[in-house]
């Protein structure tokens, strides 16, 4: 049976009246009678005894009316039982985000909002470039920074994506490296270079290999980590070249980075939030520190704000 119509069949109790009922729920008379018709009908027999000035449930009405008085105590009690969690959880904000866009983001962030909300009990963790999407989905997180290579990401049900900004996807090359004095180097200038990059089942690592596809080479990548820090110190070795995102070069001792010539190489950072933020003012307030962030990172490096197909992590 539909709950909603149980509830309209306690109203009709309480008030005695289909009129008065109807008035008290903030619909007409003929609406409530429509919902009550169909309660009958899923009842298979009469709810209601309708009389000149008024109206009385039936024997079975009133057991019906019993059960909707049981779920509209729940219904309150899982409202009031929202408003104190909200309440309680106002100065609140789990943060999450992946290693690279953590550095370069979170750190003025978290010291923004501990200057202006003293009071704020923050907290973050360390994602994958998506894991994040399903952490806020499912409310264990309250803001978490994704990163997106090429393909966009399709965010599940009940969040959504804010782009805050596409970081471009720079050459890493040892100081002595024929090509280091390149300003716009393409990516089919180091086909014959041993290369320093992500494994073959990450987003980084496949966006390059796309691009590296259509220009009619696959590299050969005998070092493989996750770690931009890692594909940085083995470039500083001499032994390979790397293909980082600007914000995540650290600018290791014997290297150089120069901005590729290939537009479409680049990684967009996201936000993902829920869906509604109506009740979470710290996840707002994160919100618009991270956006100004990246309007100076913008200024400072030339990375392109909310702009762009789709980039890397």
């Amino acid at each position: 049976m539909d709950p909603a119509r149980l509830l309209v069949l306690l109203a009709v109790r309480d008030q005695g009246s289909v009129t008065r009922a109807a008035e008290h729920l903030g619909r007409t008379p003929p609406a409530v009678s429509q919902q009550l018709a169909r309660l009958e009908a899923e009842a298979g027999a009469q709810l209601l005894d309708r009389r000149p000035h008024g109206a009385r449930l039936t024997p079975l009405g009133q057991r019906l009316a019993d059960h909707a008085e049981r779920i509209a105590d729940a219904l309150r009690r899982a409202a009031d039982d929202t408003a104190d969690y909200l309440d309680q959880h106002r100065d609140r904000l789990r943060l999450g985000a992946f290693p690279t866009a953590g550095l370069a983001l979170l750190p003025e962030v978290l010291a923004a909002l501990r200057h202006r909300h003293p009071e704020a009990e923050l907290s973050v963790v360390d994602l994958g470039p998506v894991e994040g999407l399903a952490l806020v989905a499912e409310h264990e997180l309250d803001v978490a920074l994704v990163g997106e290579y090429g393909i966009p990401l399709e965010p599940p049900a009940g969040v959504r994506l804010i782009p805050l900004i596409d970081d471009p996807i720079h050459a890493v090359l040892p100081t002595g490296h024929p090509l280091a004095d390149r300003p716009r180097p393409r990516l089919g200038d180091f086909a014959t270079d041993a290369w320093a990059c992500a494994p073959p089942d990450l987003p980084n690592r496949a966006q390059l290999e796309r691009t590296t596809r259509a220009q009619g080479f696959l590299p050969t990548a005998p070092f493989e980590s996750e770690s931009y820090a890692v594909a940085e110190a083995v470039v500083s070795a001499g032994v390979a070249v790397s293909f980082i995102p600007r914000l995540a070069i650290s600018g290791t001792a014997g290297t150089v980075h120069r901005p590729l010539a290939e537009p479409e190489l680049f990684r967009r950072i996201h936000a993902v939030v829920p869906a509604s933020t109506r009740h979470a003012p710290l996840t707002s307030v994160c919100l618009r520190l991270l956006e100004d962030i990246c309007a100076d990172l913008t200024a400072r490096f030339g990375a392109t704000k909310k702009q762009g197909p789709n980039g890397p992590c």
